[in-house]
């Protein structure tokens, strides 16, 4: 795998509270700061693809703004049935003011 990090942001552009969506090589990524910790997850719902980053966050929780299916932004599982629907994660990183997503492409 090809590991890449990338600068998504500027630790200003994401209060706390707050989702962004970012775009790595056509991969759209949600972040959302969780009371000061940045979280990178997948921006399409598992259902029809709704935009999660347009949705509702509150904890660790995102709700997505077409149908409601809920997921932790921190561990991508699925908060309601079915739970055993996956979001993708990614690991963050802050650095000075920068934020930066990591992610592993298949070779």
């Amino acid at each position: 795998m090809a590991r890449e990090i990338v600068r998504v942001a500027a630790s200003g552009d994401l209060l706390p509270g707050r989702m962004i969506c970012v775009d790595i090589d056509g991969l759209p990524i949600a972040l959302a700061n969780v009371d000061g910790t940045i979280y990178a997850f997948g921006d399409s719902c598992r259902h029809e693809g709704g935009s999660l980053s347009s949705g509702v966050l509150i904890d660790e929780t995102v709700t997505c703004p077409w149908h409601g299916w809920t997921y932790n932004v921190r561990t991508g599982k699925a908060i309601v049935p079915p739970v055993g629907i996956r979001i993708p994660t990614y690991e963050t990183r802050i650095d000075g003011d920068s934020i930066f997503v990591i992610v592993d492409w298949p070779d």
